[in-house]
C-alpha cells in the first residue's frame, strides 16, 4: 500500500466519465449524490476512527465497506482501494497499521470531495 499510495495522489481523485454520465442523468442526481458524499462521509470516517480507536472489526469492516461504495458512485479509485484495505483488515480481525491508512483515507476523501464540489 505504502508504494502505491503516494504515486495514487497524482492520480485523479474521480473519475470524470463517471461524472459525466451521473450528471447525464440529470443535474439534480449529481448533485444529490454529491450533498450525500458531504454529508455522510464525515459520518463515515468518524465511524470508521471510533471502530479503529475500539479495535471493533466488524465495524471497521462495515464502515470502509461504505465508504468503497461511495467513492465507486464516483470512481474514486484511490479513495475504493483504501476503503477496501480497511474493509479487508477488518475482515481479517487484524487492525495492524489501519490508522495509517485512514489518514491517508482522510486525505483522499478531502482530494475526492474537493473534485465533486467543482463538478457541481
Amino acid at each position: 500500500m505504502d508504494a502505491d499510495s503516494h504515486d495514487g495522489v497524482k492520480d485523479p481523485p474521480i473519475d470524470k466519465e463517471v461524472v459525466a454520465q451521473l450528471r447525464s442523468e440529470g443535474d439534480n442526481l449529481l448533485c444529490d449524490l454529491v450533498d450525500m458524499f458531504i454529508v455522510e462521509v464525515p459520518v463515515q470516517l468518524a465511524k470508521l476512527e471510533e471502530a479503529l480507536t475500539k479495535r471493533d472489526a466488524g465495524a471497521t469492516r462495515l464502515a470502509a465497506h461504505t465508504l468503497k461504495g461511495t467513492g465507486g458512485n464516483f470512481g474514486a479509485r484511490r479513495m475504493q482501494t483504501l476503503a477496501s484495505a480497511l474493509e479487508e483488515k477488518g475482515r481479517d480481525a487484524s487492525l495492524d497499521g489501519a490508522s495509517a491508512i485512514l489518514t491517508e483515507l482522510r486525505a483522499e476523501c478531502a482530494r475526492v470531495r474537493e473534485a465533486l464540489e467543482a463538478e457541481r
